[in-house]
């Protein structure tokens, strides 16, 4: 009877042992492994032209909640990188903005008046800073900008002194110091650049220049006064440069990432200008708007004051320029449809 009763129990923990078995090996809570979670898909971005290096909006760099709303509600990628020139870019959701005189501005030329109220329906993607030299050079093969020196003739300069007694030491430090801002850099902003250089480079990348008003909306960022901070802050202008450029996004950005809206060097629109009867005709409002059908002189619109500039380094600051003009203080700035 013992061994009957000691058989019956061996078994039963046999038993129970193959069925604990069976069942950890069936996904059981016995012995279970967690089945490893697939990786989760690459994002494919919904943009041909772009590669999504971010797809929503950092809330460090919108500080503008009302914008940052508005552009998670797009669905389309907030931060992108063109393929073609291989400039980054930030996505600018549909909005509203009064253009022209901020209010109390006292620096205001006629030529920004009236204020007026602007509808923008459309999403657009902008330059997060102004087009630097070598993105230009890697589009257009060469940079026309002023403000470089070939390692060449730095190199010659320091044999020179050298040759006078400095040590090598020094003589970098000397070359260095006489023109620190014209040294070629890879960030400083390309310049001596026209209106119809700009369609050569649009033609190239399938890029375009930002009308007026989406150049302004874009640098209000939702602030209504004539700069998005304090000038010293946010611009290389007549005061702090030097007399030259410098290198991009260096000083403050907007409430929507962008760097060097107001200083460094003008950027061209696509607007014609015309000082005050084009504004005067927006008085009581626009949608999408683009400018006179034709400028005064056969001028096109400059926006945002370059390194010589004070006054009109402002969000509503506006001058014109032949399309052909080559300047060492103009610059720009592209634009591409979020479609």
């Amino acid at each position: 009877m013992i061994n009957s009763v000691r058989n019956t129990v061996l078994m039963l923990v046999g038993v129970l042992m193959v069925a604990g078995l069976f069942g950890a090996n069936q996904g059981g809570t016995a012995s279970a492994k967690p089945m490893p979670k697939p990786a989760p898909a690459a994002t494919a971005s919904p943009l041909s032209w772009a590669e999504v290096l971010q797809q929503n909006p950092d809330p460090k760099v919108v500080t503008n909640a009302d914008f940052l709303k508005r552009i998670r509600e797009t669905k389309l990628p907030w931060r992108v990188k063109d393929k073609a020139s291989g400039m980054e870019m930030l996505l600018v959701p549909p909005g509203k903005l009064v253009m022209g005189m901020s209010p109390g501005d006292t620096e205001a030329h006629d030529g920004e008046k009236p204020a007026h109220e602007v509808t923008i329906t459309k999403a657009f993607y902008l330059g997060r800073t102004e087009v630097t030299q070598v993105q230009w050079v890697k589009v257009m093969g060469e940079t026309p900008s002023q403000f470089k020196i070939s390692s060449e003739s730095r190199d010659t300069k320091i044999a020179q002194y050298m040759q006078e007694g400095l040590t090598k030491q020094e003589a970098q430090e000397k070359a260095g110091a006489e023109s620190p801002n014209k040294l070629f850099a890879a960030t400083n902003p390309v310049e001596k650049v026209s209106w119809d250089d700009c369609q050569k480079f649009c033609a190239k990348t399938g890029m375009k220049l930002p009308t007026e008003a989406q150049w302004e909306y874009a640098c209000r960022a939702g602030v209504d006064k004539a700069t998005y901070g304090e000038r010293d802050q946010i611009a290389w202008y007549s005061k702090n440069s030097d007399s030259a450029t410098h290198p991009v996004a260096k000083k403050a950005p907007n409430a929507l990432g962008f760097y060097d809206m107001i200083g460094n060097v003008w950027e061209w629109t696509n607007d014609w200008y015309e000082e005050v009867g084009y504004y005067k005709s927006c008085a009581d409002g626009v949608v999408d708007p683009t400018g006179p059908a034709q400028g005064e002189f056969g001028d096109r619109v400059l926006r945002g004051g370059g390194w010589d500039g004070n006054t009109l380094c402002r969000a509503s600051g506006r001058v014109n320029g032949a399309p052909g003009t080559h300047c060492a203080n103009i610059g720009c700035r592209f634009a591409r449809s979020a479609d």
